[in-house]
């Protein structure tokens, strides 16, 4: 039976995705399990696997095209149902009215079927709907952001004189060229196809102009007429850094989420002998690298468990206690703010959460997380001490109740049995959104958190 290929959604805020790249074509054999296509979804570019075995028939999403979560854009089906559509309905020819228009040469391109290219240049020519196929590939064999950037640069309309003879200006640079007396023809435009901006008219003239209509023998003192004094925005223009589209969507959500939750914070530091003395001794036995990302992991899973109004969610304005605890990390990529999640992590042991996390860093530093990777978080930690920051405040991540900010492990003066003494210690911030958790609950939780932090075998009580 057919298999209908959907815009996946990887939570329940996302309502479209765009398709950057097709992995497969239509008529191509797919075997489930392998790359499909490649989409770029609320939160990040993901890889989206075949979910059955077959041939790719009726795709109706073109690269490019952004397209509501949940809506059918290809079959896979059978050798036999793709025969018998064939045998039912056999595709009439069609004659064009007139010949095609001839295409003009173009640099030698590669096939987007044959030549790869990185998330980030399939994005790019997604967000400017480019033909890969078009764009001519760079010395490293692989279609790179800087390669489309060269094909949409050759592409960029030069500045024309519209059909008055006027030349595209800004009004300001309108204004400013006539109160100059500046011919605006004779001005480089540096504004969007050419047009002449402000900024321009200024630069065109000298700072200072002086009326030589009088004569020297004149003994009227000549008055200096100074140019308009460019704004501070405009002696500050520098380069415009170009905004990715996960990016754009990352402060989306931040503001949507700074705007609209009711955030408040909770500060405690914790005495963090136990944990180092934990770390060493598992690691003794563990193949796999164990991070203090991992023991916090561990803990803040046993501390959810007991107090589950700190993995519920705000939904539909309701609160919704979550089942399984999910703890979603945040992880810095060049593209943006990924937080891929541990699944179940209250159920797995160290070494499964530090190879789990192993995978999903990398994975998302590389681009190639899966949907699956980044859905059903419940939690979240951001941890910024291996950057050397003592402590900072998160912004909750709908439609969580709570984010967990961690700082460094640093040896301070603390009082020891009335005693100074020098002990390692770190500073946790939960930041809460008060319309799931109130004060008391938030403050039960972070109490029992550096309990676990600071007798971490009190775990297993």
């Amino acid at each position: 039976m057919a298999k209908e290929v959907i815009m996946p959604a990887l939570g329940m805020a996302q309502e479209t995705g765009t398709l950057l790249a097709w992995l497969k074509q239509a008529g191509d054999t797919v075997v489930k399990g392998e790359p499909l296509m490649t989409v770029a979804t609320d939160k990040t570019d993901v890889e989206i696997e075949a979910n059955a075995s077959g041939i790719l028939t009726n795709v109706t999403a073109k690269v490019g095209d952004e397209v509501p979560v949940g809506q059918a854009i290809a079959l896979i089906q059978s050798p036999e149902e793709v025969a018998a559509s064939k045998n039912a309905a056999p595709a009439p020819i069609v004659q064009p009215a007139s010949p095609p228009p001839p295409v003009a040469p173009t640099t030698p391109s590669v096939s987007s079927t044959a030549v790869a290219a990185t998330p980030v240049a399939m994005r790019l020519a997604a967000e400017h709907k480019v033909d890969l196929s078009l764009v001519k590939v760079g010395s490293s064999g692989k279609i790179q952001k800087e390669d489309v950037l060269a094909y949409l640069d050759a592409q960029a309309p030069k500045a024309q004189p519209i059909a008055s003879g006027r030349v595209l200006a800004s009004p300001k640079a309108r204004r400013l060229a006539q109160e100059q007396n500046v011919d605006l023809a004779t001005v480089n435009g540096t504004g969007p196809e050419g047009a002449v901006l402000a900024a321009d008219v200024l630069a065109a003239q000298p700072r200072i102009q002086v009326d030589i209509t009088s004569t020297l023998s004149q003994p009227t003192e000549v008055t200096p007429v100074l140019a308009p004094e460019p704004t501070a925005a405009q002696d500050s223009v520098g380069e415009v850094i170009p905004m990715s589209r996960p990016w754009r969507i990352m402060a989306q959500r931040l503001q949507q989420s700074w705007t609209t939750v009711p955030h408040f914070y909770l500060e405690r530091e914790a005495n963090a002998t136990e944990l180092v003395r934990w770390r060493e001794r598992v690691q003794i036995r563990a193949k796999a690298k164990i991070t203090y990302t991992d023991l916090l992991v561990k803990l803040v899973a046993a501390t959810l468990r007991k107090h589950p109004r700190l993995n519920a969610s705000w939904i539909n304005e309701q609160i919704v206690l979550n089942q399984a605890i999910n703890i979603g990390l945040a992880v810095a990529v060049d593209e943006g703010l990924l937080v891929p999640v541990v699944h179940n992590a209250d159920r797995l042991g160290l070494s499964e959460i530090a190879t789990r996390r192993n995978e999903v860093v990398t994975q998302a530093q590389a681009g190639k997380l899966k949907p699956d990777d980044l859905s059903q978080g419940t939690f979240t930690i951001s941890n910024l001490g291996m950057y050397g920051i003592d402590a900072f405040n998160a912004i909750v991540n709908p439609p969580q109740a709570a984010i967990l900010a961690v700082g460094r492990i640093a040896d301070r003066v603390v009082p020891i049995n009335g005693q100074p003494g020098v002990q390692p210690m770190t500073t946790l911030t939960l930041s809460c959104d008060h319309r799931v958790v109130d004060g008391a609950r938030a403050a039960q939780f972070m109490q029992a958190l550096v309990g676990y932090i600071e007798d971490p075998l009190s775990v297993m009580d």
